[in-house]
């Protein structure tokens, strides 16, 4: 088993006695780390969404075998690190065929943790700015691999 995390300090806030938010402290992002059995990765280019392509690119090139580490898990910094403020929206890659296609959960739905399961738990997940929604090639591109 393989597994991916993402190495950061900061993130939360602090709350008052009646819950409200009386100070945040802003993330500072370091690195993506992806750890095998046998060794461990660091992608520390300083940007974490190419970070994170080149690990997943790591994985799926050179890892994800049948001889090496065939399963990928997600270390609990990751779901912390999106928890505690990080700037990022996540983005699941599918196969349309021989096609990549990046598919997004739209979270303004009723009940979209049912409704679109199949999104989140049949892809890839990569992650893009908030607010953004790129193609798998426009997400190629912008982390230099076309």
């Amino acid at each position: 088993m393989a597994v991916l995390g993402i190495n950061y300090e900061g993130g939360g806030r602090d709350y008052d006695d009646n819950g409200n938010v009386i100070k945040t402290h802003p993330i500072t992002y370091q690195s993506v780390y992806l750890k095998t059995h046998e060794d461990k990765f660091v992608f520390d280019s300083g940007d974490f969404i190419k970070d994170w392509f080149l690990a997943m690119k790591k994985f799926h090139t050179e890892l994800d075998t049948e001889k090496a580490d065939p399963f990928l898990s997600h270390s609990s910094s990751v779901n912390h690190f999106i928890m505690d403020g990080a700037p990022y929206s996540s983005a699941y890659l599918h196969m349309l065929g021989e096609e990549p296609v990046l598919k997004y959960v739209d979270k303004t739905q009723e009940h979209w943790v049912f409704s679109q399961a199949d999104i989140y738990e049949g892809g890839d997940e990569f992650f893009v700015e908030d607010g953004t929604t790129p193609t798998w090639q426009e997400l190629k591109s912008r982390c230099h691999h076309v």
